[in-house]
């Protein structure tokens, strides 16, 4: 099931303390809405009952939709720095709920399920987007590199973040944005062709297998980690 926490946040604009009512576990098989609010960017989005400022209370709990395969530590984007750590005490988390301590209906469930750890609205919404469109998320990261190679003028940074926001339906073209991490505002726009995807997809053991490997070498899979390692 779903559970939620009483807590006070603080609003980002006049300071105000405001009664919130924080997620702390996501069961998206049963409550699709709340699958559904995570993708229209409305999850876990108050106003301040002071200013009327409208903002968003940072991710820190489990979401699981078994019937996609996913289980993911949404985690809030202040944790980035410590990735590795976060990225182990998920696993540990994710061993002991479908672990050997877990009941044999559990454990069934965890084998059919691929644990993720994401940092943030965007890293999350992404994960479940891709998913959505039958696609793999390795893949996706190393697209991105594809991306960002391809391109002269990519806006790189600590505070920007490069996300699949959708996929077009027309041509199946990969659409990815430059978003801002602290609040998601988009930026610049690409279009990646859906056999750039496929063609890196099937290139297991060629020439994207080095960067492949160290994409996928954990729970954390986005190019963030190679970029947060080097």
């Amino acid at each position: 099931m779903s559970i939620f926490n009483e807590m006070t946040v603080r609003c980002p604009a006049c300071g105000d303390e405001n009664a919130f009512r924080a997620v702390r576990s996501v069961n998206a098989d049963r409550r699709a809405d709340f699958r559904a609010a995570i993708l229209d960017e409305s999850f876990q989005r108050t106003t301040c009952s002071a200013c009327g400022t409208t903002f968003r209370v940072d991710p820190d709990f489990a979401y699981v939709n078994a019937d996609r395969g996913q289980w993911i530590a949404a985690l809030p984007l202040v944790k980035l720095a410590d990735w590795k750590e976060e990225e182990g005490e998920a696993k540990r988390v994710f061993d002991r709920v479908y672990g050997a301590e877990a009941s044999p209906a559990v454990q069934a469930i965890g084998k059919k399920v691929r644990p993720r750890v994401t940092f943030g609205w965007a890293g999350l919404r992404e994960k479940l987007v891709i998913v959505a469109q039958g696609l793999d998320d390795v893949t996706i990261e190393l697209c991105k590199a594809a991306v960002i190679r391809g391109s002269a003028s990519s806006p790189i940074g600590s505070d920007t973040e490069l996300r699949l926001l959708a996929v077009d339906p027309a041509d199946a073209s990969l659409v990815f944005g430059w978003l801002q991490s602290t609040d998601e505002a988009e930026g610049p726009k690409v279009r990646l062709p859906r056999n750039v995807y496929d063609e890196i997809g099937s290139d297991e053991s060629g020439a994207w297998a080095d960067l492949r490997a160290g994409v996928e070498a954990g729970l954390y899979v986005d190019l963030n980690r190679m970029l947060l390692a080097a």
